[in-house]
């Protein structure tokens, strides 16, 4: 990313508070003020362009440098967030601590170094931030030796040694942990769901290894609740991942300090919730945890838009998978504002499925051409091309294209699609067959009697799928077989899913 649009990001994504404390700090600074000239221009106008930008800035203050000024503003933006994460965070708290006893230590202070460094460390063992403890009783054992060991017997030197030991082996653990946590975490956003046999021993084997939580300690705890967690849903497990999700939102609740350096952690707890809500078709307790997602305060641009793409995705999705595209298309129009005003701070992965969430709204509504249109923001690129979810877009993709009766090229994508499949059984990823044979059999004659023998050998195949551990969990993004029943019975999708929901 170039810097002009790294600045342009930065300013974007401060709250309000943090953009008073910038001009209360930059009140205070002398000298040339040119960059805050340039910040004001960039908060109060949208530019389509850095170059536009540029114009308007040199236009504005003739004489001005605005690389300079820009790399400037850049720099104390920076310094101006870590000051106030320096008063609101305690890692960063504690850093600071540490690198006082330097300060301290450089001008003889030796006691009261001491002294800062053992707050440090009962404060960092407490939170569990083994990391900042290991360097506060790195930096004691230093500040000891080059004091000669003032009144330290060789035993209290032994017992410091080992304490040190003891932190090195508990981090090593953890680590160990948290190493099998982001393989898995890993495979599960490029590889997805276990489809095969082989996927499913692969998860076994990384479930195996993970070592036991570390007694007394609340981040092994956590670790290993992630993992497992995640374990469950790569193998499609969402009851026991519901509960174990449940597991670590009261860890969340009774130790906040946890998530305090990883926030993202917090996000993903609450989606494995609200995904495993959904995928066992809790409506109705799925509707109240998003009420709790919604009183959720965060103290950053990022979590307020991972809040609202939380709730787009899981309000939506609860209303397509019951029918009702409507309401569907009613909460998109509210959303989508916003998501897409800041849809590049999202991973990739993310992105794609705002982009297809759009697309299967617009495909309830008919809508056919938005939904071409939305879709094209993924087919159109090969950032998504690696991701689980780029081969649903494509089958989603083939729906549309039938829609609008392009068969010729339907058959001709299908082949692609078939080669691209790769399947280490040929039982493996039946739905993806059975949907593309489907489509690829063209226009559907009018004859009712073609077209209910039709619906009954195609429902016996998703029947099978339904059935199948590997298979079953594709449907829970969306439901396939109510598109093709819908075209067979020449009814709306809505109306075949509200069908289904009364049956259940």
């Amino acid at each position: 990313m170039a810097k002009a649009d790294m600045l342009s990001r930065l300013i974007n994504t401060l709250t309000k508070a943090e953009k008073r404390y910038f001009r209360l700090y930059t009140a205070l600074q002398q000298g040339n003020k040119d960059y805050v000239n340039l910040f004001d221009m960039m908060e109060r106008i949208s530019f389509r362009s850095t170059a536009e930008l540029k114009q308007a800035f040199q236009q504005q203050y003739a004489g001005c440098n605005y690389e300079v000024c820009s790399k400037y503003l850049y720099k104390v933006l920076l310094d101006c967030l870590l000051h106030l994460r320096m008063q609101r965070h305690s890692t960063a708290t504690l850093t600071a601590g540490i690198l006082k006893c330097d300060i301290l230590f450089e001008r003889s202070l030796h006691e009261d170094a001491l002294k800062q460094l053992h707050k440090v460390q009962t404060v960092a063992s407490a939170s569990e931030k083994q990391l900042l403890r290991l360097w506060a009783q790195q930096q004691e054992m230093q500040l000891l030796q080059q004091m000669n060991f003032p009144g330290i017997t060789e035993e209290d030197l032994s017992q410091k040694q080992s304490d040190i030991q003891d932190t090195i082996l508990t981090m090593q653990q953890i680590r160990k942990q948290t190493s099998l946590y982001e393989t898995l975490r890993h495979r599960l956003l490029y590889v997805g769901n276990a489809r095969t046999v082989h996927q499913q021993d692969a998860a076994d084997a990384l479930n195996a290894d993970m070592p036991p939580t570390v007694p007394g300690s609340a981040t092994s705890l956590k670790v290993h609740l992630l993992f497992k967690a995640h374990y469950h849903l790569i193998t499609s497990d969402y009851p026991a991942a519901l509960q174990v999700f449940h597991k670590l939102h009261q860890l969340l609740e009774t130790h906040p300090a946890l998530f305090e350096d990883t926030p993202a952690d917090h996000l993903l707890i609450i989606e494995g919730i609200l995904d495993s809500l959904r995928a066992g078709k809790h409506y109705d307790e799925l509707s109240s945890f998003i009420d709790k997602v919604k009183r959720l305060n965060g103290d950053s641009v990022y979590f307020s838009l991972m809040q609202q793409r939380l709730l787009f995705i899981y309000e939506t999705g609860a209303y397509i998978d019951n029918g009702n595209f409507p309401l569907a298309l009613t909460l998109l129009e509210q959303y989508a504002p916003a998501i897409k005003r800041n849809i590049l701070m999202m991973d990739i992965s993310k992105q794609a499925e705002i982009y297809l969430y759009m697309t299967l709204i617009y495909l309830g509504n008919e809508d056919i051409n938005n939904a071409h249109n939305s879709l094209e923001q993924v087919l159109q690129s090969n950032l998504y091309s690696t991701l689980p979810i780029y081969r649903t877009c494509r089958l989603v993709h083939l729906l549309i294209q039938y829609e609008l009766g392009n068969y010729e090229y339907i058959r001709y994508e299908t082949r692609a699609f078939r080669r691209n499949l790769q399947p280490d059984t040929k039982r493996s990823y039946l739905l993806e067959r059975t949907v593309i044979k489907f489509l690829g059999g063209g226009e559907i004659p009018t004859v009712t009697a073609y077209r209910t023998s039709l619906w009954k050998k195609i429902n016996a195949s998703f029947e099978k799928i339904k059935a199948d551990k590997y298979e079953r969990q594709q449907l829970k993004l969306f439901d396939f077989s109510a598109w093709i029943e819908a075209k067979l019975k020449r009814k709306s999708l809505g109306a075949i899913l509200q069908e289904k929901v009364r049956a259940s």
